[in-house]
């Protein structure tokens, strides 16, 4: 029995991933300015300039669209913290690790509606499998950081601490950025005192 909340089909052509591509950027466009409310298949495909029957092809319901979206923006915030690595190797420990909480927050600060959208349907939906596949992304890169920042360290160390940290600020920044009204800077700060912490006492 098909699972009603995978895609239907994975496009393969180049204009069946633009006509995917053109579908998600729809629903994250009705998303940030109107929230769950908003978000129908409907105007999701108007907005994409597709009919129905076409959304359908690649998603069967709007939660299995909203899988995909979700599966969509954690890889997109695993590559920005990925690829702030190199520049967060260059700064003093604290204001690197500052920075990469930044590009794990900028979703939360930046598109605040449509984050919350997605972190209310991510504690609704069976996402666990998406989010830990995309936390796990980040275990190779961090621990090759962690590497060039501890040298002397244990491969055991190094690969445990790479799939911890990223576990740390994420419950953190969810923790503040999910009150009402989002406590940013407080994420922000915590989150870096929490890695910080947790690096300290795995080095004595």
């Amino acid at each position: 029995m098909p699972d009603p909340l995978s895609p239907r089909k994975l496009p393969v052509q180049g204009r069946s991933k633009a006509t995917r591509s053109a579908i998600l950027e729809a629903a994250t466009q009705i998303l940030a300015r109107g929230g769950l409310p908003a978000y129908t298949t409907n105007a999701v495909a108007e907005r994409a300039g597709v009919s129905i029957g076409s959304l359908y092809q690649y998603f069967p319901n709007k939660d299995a669209l909203m899988m995909a979206l979700i599966a969509e923006h954690q890889a997109q915030r695993a590559t920005r913290v990925a690829d702030g690595l190199e520049q967060a190797l260059a700064l003093p420990l604290e204001q690197g690790l500052r920075l990469l909480v930044k590009a794990a927050m900028a979703d939360d600060m930046n598109e605040g509606m449509l984050a919350a959208a997605l972190d209310h349907e991510e504690a609704r939906l069976p996402s666990a499998a998406i989010v830990s596949e995309e936390l796990d992304q980040l275990t190779q890169p961090l621990a090759e950081a962690l590497r060039r920042r501890y040298p002397e360290a244990t491969e055991e160390w190094l690969l445990t601490t790479a799939q911890t940290l990223p576990s740390i600020v994420r419950a953190v920044v969810d923790h503040w950025t999910n009150r009402k009204p989002p406590q940013f800077e407080t994420a922000e700060n915590e989150a870096v005192r929490a890695v910080l912490g947790y690096l300290q006492q795995g080095r004595l």
